[in-house]
């Protein structure tokens, strides 16, 4: 055990300066987190078979995101995606939930709010 504790002093003043060095490069890493907001187009996928989307109460949405402050400044709306499934509704009004699982980033990027929250469509039998 006193062989360790000897290792463990020996070159006592490095070894702090390179915690010391680790702990700033941690810090300044973290501190470079920013937020940025985005607009982007809704789109609404797998409308089943037989309907359309006559309306739509939202076009848009602004996405609130986070991630790394040099990495956000590059990003542009193109980046992003926005979708919701109609799959599975029925002709009438619709309401669905827009969660940030509904919007696709790119990578090291976290949606943080979606707003508005929900979009209602109508959706009526195609006419033949």
């Amino acid at each position: 055990m006193t062989a360790f504790v000897e290792r463990l002093c020996e070159h006592w003043p490095l070894k702090v300066l390179s915690l010391a060095f680790a702990v700033g490069l941690w810090a300044f890493v973290s501190a470079d987190r920013g937020e940025a907001l985005f607009t982007l187009p809704l789109d609404l996928t797998g409308t089943p078979p037989g309907l359309v989307v006559t309306s739509v109460s939202v076009e848009t949405v602004v996405v609130r995101v986070s991630g790394r402050r040099s990495l956000l400044s590059r990003l542009r709306e193109d980046d992003f995606r926005a979708e919701v499934s109609l799959r599975g509704a029925e002709a009438g009004r619709v309401m669905e939930r827009i969660l940030p699982g509904n919007v696709t980033t790119p990578p090291n990027v976290r949606v943080l709010q979606v707003t508005p929250s929900q979009v209602r469509a109508t959706l009526d039998p195609i006419a033949h």
